[in-house]
């Protein structure tokens, strides 16, 4: 990876990790899961049918005009060896009409995949790097059902760009779409203490033209974690 690529990704983290201590954040969640996908090559067609895992911290400020700073990290160990950091900041718009919540959130950030090819189909292990501008949005409807028991459907939709040098599959096309259909599940257990559960589907993105044959355009993920809220 670029020495300049290092340090715009040390310095969005270390703007997260400011940010978010230096507001009185309203609520902190983690959450850890898996997603799965049809990894290939390009020696090796539909070779790998793997899990990967997950990972997502986010903190929120305030009410109704919520600032959101959110950390995703995907890896996948096996001998694809993928491994991408995504950090992001969003705007909430928040509305409540008959004890639905109604959120609409136009979100950027930055991300860094990075990608192992496998030996022994190549004599010495190669990386590559991928940095990705992301723009979209966060929208989800979501209502208390009974007792300490809400349930949110949602989606995330981004616009990727590639902004490095030229990387085969993006020579021509440089931008991705990519979006993700979720439910969710959140339980008061405790003061101020939630457990969540997550799961949906990605579809788009760089996956389809790097790993996926066209006809598994699918990637199922689910996540598992608690919220704090302050």
């Amino acid at each position: 990876m670029k020495p300049y690529l290092y340090r715009v990704f040390v310095n969005a983290v270390a703007l997260f990790c400011f940010a978010a201590s230096a507001i009185s954040a309203a609520e902190l969640s983690f959450s850890l899961g898996l997603f799965r996908f049809n990894a290939t090559d390009y020696y090796y067609p539909y070779f790998y049918e793997e899990a990967g895992l997950r990972g997502e911290i986010t903190y929120g400020v305030g009410e109704l005009n919520n600032h959101l700073f959110r950390l995703q990290i995907y890896g996948y160990p096996g001998d694809d060896n993928i491994f991408e950091p995504i950090l992001e900041y969003g705007y909430n718009r928040k509305m409540s009409p008959g004890g639905w919540e109604l959120v609409a959130r136009p979100v950027a950030g930055l991300g860094v995949v990075k990608l192992q090819y496998p030996a022994p189909y190549y004599p010495v292990v190669t990386h590559q790097y991928l940095p990705w501008l992301r723009v979209g949005y966060d929208a989800s409807v979501g209502r208390r059902l009974f007792g300490p028991v809400s349930f949110r459907a949602g989606d995330r939709g981004r616009l990727l760009y590639y902004f490095s040098d030229t990387y085969g599959t993006f020579a021509e096309d440089k931008t991705e779409w990519q979006n993700a259909p979720f439910g969710e599940l959140e339980v008061a257990v405790a003061p101020n203490w939630k457990l969540i559960g997550r799961a949906g589907v990605e579809i788009g993105g760089y996956y389809d033209d790097i790993f996926l044959n066209r006809e598994k355009k699918l990637r199922p993920f689910g996540e598992a974690g608690v919220a704090r809220s302050f």
